[in-house]
């Protein structure tokens, strides 16, 4: 909440700025990333203080918090304020607030929204009604037994070898069958139905099965369609709510079962955030698995759940970004992802020289597609992480489109990030590889608009940073490039 501070021509000289930065609510804000929240009563107070101080000086001048809550004309207007402070006589900071739904947030010094002109937010209308009757018809046929086989299928195979947190041996793994029990209990009912939930995110990406035992006309991926993507996401949210009707069953005891059931709902809200507290999620599960470990090493549980215990360990750790030690073993797709995001943790806590220490323990580039897609995108993000270049950024915008990616609800900043280093550097780009490039990152992110709708203003503010940087560098393919819809 640091700003320009004025000091009076008598009297001795107050440091505002360094005072501002002392307090530990202040200190706080900072380092969550996140600005002034006049909901909150210390941010308020605070606010408060410095105004009457500052009124008090020759410069006055309101708090951040409170010049933005006075000023705003529109609740859905996003605008810039850039704003210097400096602790001491060698070191100038800056601070940079965005305002946006409504929300007065702190970006950091190196947010990649500096990068771009600033936009209007965009807004996407959906070209399909839920109400709709020929909508709720194309839902009901892809509820069916070979369907719920499919998304299960594809469950084990994207999302357990990286999150591997169900216990798949007998008789704890029975409903993971094709040939489903009967008497299914409702824990089993929950974690199934959690399943379908999230496979129904990841089946639009996928490739077309052609396995002759199925009688169903076989779905897939069905082209990148913008109707596809949505009767997904309703046959998503039909699923999760016939879980929620078991949820309290699923968690009423400090146990595994309630341990699996919370990181199910932490992994479905890393697609659907709306749909729980990601945050309070990851840090119920830390909790239980600290609670069921001290059970573990006091030999009163099982040796099977002990492993299985472990492996959810590795989750939390991926989904937290936990420091500890580093598995880059291809064989090994958990501790891999896992890896990933402690080296990414490590690298934005870390000084200078921690920083250039962590690049040393970068694995190279997966160019032969050997790793899952999810952990092969989850590399070259890292990558772009640190190292910021254009080739980071080629392979970041070449994942994301790959046969069978998943996009979470953070793949648009990254596809967004690559997009301003990829069109900063247009000189260095052939036109060729640029405008297919840049039509996979609009690509991803009007797909995305549809998930979550901020991705539309992603998409608006690259294609606005590309006008900019063509008007600056004049290239000789000016206007003459086109990619499908593209042009350039």
């Amino acid at each position: 909440m640091a700003s320009p501070s004025g000091s009076g021509t008598s009297g001795p000289t107050l440091d505002l700025e360094k005072l501002i930065q002392s307090l530990p609510a202040c200190k706080r804000c900072r380092d969550c990333r996140r600005g002034c929240d006049l909901a909150l009563p210390k941010c308020r107070y605070i606010a408060e203080l410095i105004d009457h101080v500052r009124r008090l000086t020759p410069q006055s001048g309101a708090s951040p918090a409170t010049s933005i809550a006075t000023t705003q004309t529109s609740a859905s207007s996003f605008r810039m304020k850039t704003e210097s402070a400096v602790s001491d006589a060698h070191l100038h900071y800056e601070h940079y607030y965005a305002d946006a739904g409504g929300s007065y947030r702190y970006l950091g010094s190196e947010s990649c929204l500096l990068i771009s002109p600033r936009l209007e937010p965009r807004h996407v209308r959906p070209l399909i009604k839920s109400e709709e009757d020929e909508f709720e018809g194309n839902l009901s046929w892809k509820k069916s037994a070979a369907k719920e086989w499919e998304l299960l299928e594809l469950y084990l195979e994207s999302i357990q070898p990286v999150y591997p947190i169900l216990d798949l041996s007998l008789p704890s793994g029975r409903y993971v069958s094709q040939d489903i029990p009967a008497d299914l209990t409702p824990v089993e009912i929950f974690t199934l139905n959690m399943i379908y939930s999230i496979s129904c995110y990841i089946l639009p990406n996928t490739g077309n099965r052609h396995d002759p035992e199925h009688t169903w006309a076989p779905s897939g991926r069905l082209s990148y369609h913008q109707a596809n993507s949505i009767k997904y996401r309703m046959l998503a949210d039909d699923y999760y709510a016939k879980a929620m009707e078991h949820l309290e069953t699923a968690t009423v005891e400090p146990n595994m079962e309630t341990l699996q059931a919370v990181l199910l709902l932490a992994i479905h809200s890393s697609f659907d955030p709306k749909s729980g507290n990601f945050g309070q999620q990851i840090a119920l599960a830390a909790r239980l698995a600290f609670d069921l470990k001290a059970k573990g090493d006091l030999q009163e549980l099982p040796p099977n759940e002990v492993e299985v215990l472990w492996h959810m360990h590795m989750t939390i750790f991926s989904l937290e970004n936990q420091d500890t030690d580093l598995c880059f073993d291809k064989t090994k797709p958990a501790e891999y992802q896992c890896s990933l995001f402690r080296l990414q943790n490590r690298y934005r806590k870390g000084d200078y020289l921690t920083k250039q220490q962590v690049k040393k323990f970068l694995p190279p580039l997966d160019e032969k597609a050997e790793l899952l897609p999810i952990v092969r995108i989850s590399l070259h993000m890292t990558h772009l992480l640190l190292n910021p270049c254009w080739g980071s950024a080629w392979h970041v915008l070449e994942a994301v489109v790959s046969l069978g990616g998943i996009h979470v609800f953070v793949t648009p900043h990254w596809v967004y990030r690559a997009g301003t280093v990829l069109i900063q550097n247009i000189p260095s780009i052939f036109g060729g590889n640029l405008i297919q490039l840049y039509s996979n990152a609009l690509l991803v992110l009007e797909l995305s608009s549809w998930k979550w709708p901020s991705s539309a203003t992603l998409s608006a503010s690259l294609a606005d940073l590309m006008q900019h940087m063509k008007i600056k560098y004049r290239p000789d393919w000016s206007d003459k490039l086109q990619q499908g819809d593209v042009r350039i």
